[in-house]
């Protein structure tokens, strides 16, 4: 997804469940008041395997109930949190009592089990068109530290840029613009690979997962600047990645390389956008042939889904999409970027046009228990965005797909997120204890 300076204002455990649907399972107002501190946030206390479990949680006026995913879900599927939350620019997340609280801590108690944590290199750099957030490597090491001491599993998303990299914008790091050859810049690409992998391993919390570059399908460190409008300035043809280029693939196999010598234990992510939507027996056959030819080592694809972007097709293609990948690659697929709006930026009780197209399932209706009303319309809810979560993850699920990751869902209060203005978490949260 691209990600502009306005968006930055917003942007395997196994779970028991009770033999019958109960109305007031956790989180009610008798057990709010039961909890003052950060530490006396429950697990979920469930007591039965039974699928004719749901979940109902209510935090202040909001009661979500989120019923089972028709699938069987894995007992390490991936429950992410893409969350690069800056703590130190006064920032205060609350437990569900209203208390201060440690963020991953919180996600922790819902069912998250992995964070995806960002790392710019120099997010102070000259040529950004603004500073959306340090999310620098010591800013890294310590949500990394927070983070697993809280029990969660950690991703860490290498962007190669001072700024938010995706298919419009690889703009190279400013410190990294003296090089002339792709051999000085792919030298640039490893050492910093290093750097950080052995600043978090020195902290103790070495990452469970790396990803080399973020939503790469145009290319990587392709640009060399951005106007006030965000438009990206071309590099120059020596250092250009273009997209299945060599400088593509010397790039993706330097920050490969760094990460296993440096994580052998960690795995390995490459993140894509709109992969195999336009012919994509013949797409994927190539873009297999061209990344096998250039000895690229990797795990995990992972893709973004949003619900807004035509590109990204339905919620039915996204499930091909899975299937097809996870069966021509021989490789665990993840979606590793999605969201979803609990209320539209415009005020609007519905979500736009384009939801309501890529909303849809195999019969090219809105997906079973995303909430509509009269008129065919999708309701903008907590409750439809936990439906519309639920069902990400069961469309994921059901079509071989190792996880689901919530983007931006940190920004307090925005139209995507998942914490209420006041650092409260709203209920729709409780959707990542799903079975």
């Amino acid at each position: 997804m691209i990600k502009t300076k306005n968006m930055n204002k917003i942007k395997n455990r196994k779970i028991i469940k009770p033999a019958k649907v109960i109305s007031e399972l956790i989180m009610t107002g008798l057990i709010l008041s039961l909890f003052s501190a950060c530490s006396d946030i429950p697990s979920y206390p469930f007591k039965s395997n039974s699928k004719a479990g749901a979940i109902t949680c209510t935090i202040d006026d909001n009661t979500v109930i989120v019923n089972p995913v028709d699938t069987e879900l894995p007992s390490d599927f991936m429950r992410g949190f893409d969350s690069s939350a800056d703590t130190e620019s006064g920032v205060s997340y609350k437990n569900i009592a209203g208390n201060d609280c440690e963020l991953y801590e919180t996600l922790k108690s819902f069912g998250i089990n992995w964070v995806r944590l960002r790392v710019w290199n120099n997010p102070y750099s000259t040529k950004n068109p603004s500073v959306p957030g340090k999310s620098n490597k010591e800013v890294l090491v310590g949500q990394a530290v927070r983070a697993k001491k809280a029990g969660l599993k950690v991703l860490v998303d290498f962007h190669y840029s001072d700024y938010w990299a995706d298919p419009g914008k690889q703009v190279i790091p400013e410190d990294w613009l003296d090089c002339s050859t792709s051999d000085q810049l792919a030298a640039k690409l490893s050492d910093y690979t290093k750097e950080v992998l052995n600043a978090l391993k020195e902290a103790g919390v070495e990452p469970n997962m790396i990803q080399i570059g973020n939503e790469i399908s145009s290319g990587m460190l392709k640009h060399k600047a951005l106007d006030s409008s965000e438009n990206a300035t071309n590099a120059d043809d020596a250092v250009r990645g273009d997209f299945c280029s060599a400088n593509y693939f010397k790039y993706m196999v330097s920050g490969i390389s760094a990460a296993r010598e440096t994580c052998p234990s960690a795995k390995i992510m490459l993140q894509f956008t709109d992969i195999s939507r336009n012919n994509p027996l013949n797409y994927l056959s190539n873009f297999k042939t061209a990344f096998d030819s250039a000895g690229v080592d990797y795990d995990v694809i992972g893709l973004s889904w949003y619900s807004e972007w035509s590109s990204h097709g339905t919620l039915a293609e996204l499930g091909e999409k899975i299937a097809a990948l996870k069966s021509r690659f021989a490789k665990d697929v993840c979606v590793v970027e999605t969201n979803v709006h609990w209320k539209y930026e415009e005020g609007s009780g519905i979500l736009t046009e384009q939801h309501k197209k890529n909303l849809v399932g195999a019969d090219g209706k809105v997906y079973p228990g995303i909430l509509t009303d009269d008129k065919g319309n999708i309701i903008a809810s907590v409750q439809n965005q936990a439906n519309i979560i639920r069902a990400i993850i069961e469309v994921t699920a059901q079509n071989g797909g190792c996880g689901v990751f919530e983007w931006g869902g940190e920004y307090l209060g925005a139209w995507n997120s998942m914490f209420a203005g006041s650092g409260k978490p709203l209920a729709s949260l409780a959707v990542y204890g799903v079975q």
